[in-house]
């Protein structure tokens, strides 16, 4: 009855949105500051922000200058009436610790904010930040993360936790709330680090991410905002600058290229394994994925399983359909050439 449900539901939002009746296509688009990874975007789709760099130390303290930030938005219009955003991490010290100064202050080369839950960050932090204009916030769903805590517990150097008194908590909320005019529905998740006890109330938020459409059309547009959430790539060339300028301002040396390497390694793993946990709380009427062998590339490639076709092209761009007959290459509403079908693994 889900798969029904579903099925339905996309016929008639992809129709709607794309103008497209047999295919979905989605192109791979660079993060527009710094090219520091790629993402498919649906086309026709706006992609905003992007890396976000603090030069000035007097804005959040020097050491949220230290590593690059990212605060970026897929959006089907302008208004992001559909949309999928990600947040900047911050590195704040608890307003406890701060000597009296406001919170948004600088103390401590850190951004002075009181230390807060989870819901209590998403809520009077995150979404005044990026619903400012939002009214008759209405909490539907608040939800513990147990997949994402026990993650970046095993990630933590059990040195370094047991002098910190490193921990975290990690939260899910669907909210309804007014915006311009229009009611939405979203779903918010954040990861709190908690410095502890020995860590002067040093506190991060992390993974802070979201997800919106009109009200009660959410489950619907899951498909599309999952397959831009698990697309992206990181630019290793990118990483590498990135690692060395931090390393460099640290007085250390270059990396090596085996360093590099293995970075790569565990850049790909933890992706896949925070989207795996992620997949399993943001987007609720996912049916599941499956492995495809790209035909240009010869590798095998995770992807959803949502359409039952799959074509890419030598670009990275991927088109989605259901029509077992269906051939992008000869349809007149894309206009495109050169995809070929991406099959399931035997």
């Amino acid at each position: 009855m889900k798969g029904l449900l579903l099925s339905v539901l996309l016929s008639g939002i992809f129709f709607t949105a794309f103008s497209q009746k047999n295919g979905i296509l989605f192109h791979r688009m660079n993060e527009p500051k710094e090219n520091a990874f790629s993402l498919l975007v649906p086309k026709g789709w706006i992609v905003e922000g992007g890396a976000l760099r603090l030069l000035d130390a007097n804005i959040a303290g020097a050491n949220n200058m230290v590593e690059c930030k990212f605060d970026m938005s897929v959006k089907k219009d302008a208004a992001g009436s559909v949309m999928i955003r990600w947040l900047p991490d911050m590195l704040c010290i608890d307003q406890k610790n701060a000597w009296g100064n406001r919170e948004g202050a600088v103390f401590n080369n850190c951004l002075v904010r009181r230390k807060r839950d989870p819901v209590s960050f998403m809520l009077q932090v995150a979404v005044p930040y990026a619903h400012p204009a939002a009214t008759n916030v209405n909490v539907k769903v608040t939800k513990p993360l147990p997949g994402m805590v026990a993650r970046y517990n095993a990630l933590v150097d059990p040195a370094v936790k047991t002098v910190t008194n490193m921990s975290y908590q990690a939260v899910l909320i669907e909210f309804t709330y007014q915006e311009n005019g229009k009611s939405y529905m979203e779903r918010m998740i954040t990861v709190i680090e908690d410095y502890g006890m020995n860590g002067g109330g040093l506190w991060k938020n992390r993974e802070t991410m979201l997800i919106r459409a009109p009200e009660n059309e959410l489950a619907g547009w899951e498909p599309v905002l999952e397959v831009i959430q698990n697309s992206g790539i990181w630019s290793m060339s990118w990483i590498a600058g990135e690692a060395n300028g931090q390393r460099q301002r640290s007085g250390l040396i270059n990396l090596t290229q085996q360093e590099l390497q293995q970075m790569d390694k565990e850049i790909n793993d933890d992706k896949q394994r925070t989207n795996s946990e992620i997949n399993k709380d943001m987007y609720l009427t996912l049916t599941g994925q499956n492995e495809y062998k790209n035909p240009f590339s010869g590798k095998i490639e995770t992807d959803t399983d949502n359409w039952k076709n799959r074509w890419v092209n030598s670009s990275g761009d991927i088109i989605y359909s259901g029509d077992a007959s269906y051939d992008p290459n000869h349809d007149p509403d894309l206009n495109v050439s050169g995809f070929r079908r991406s099959v399931p693994r035997q």
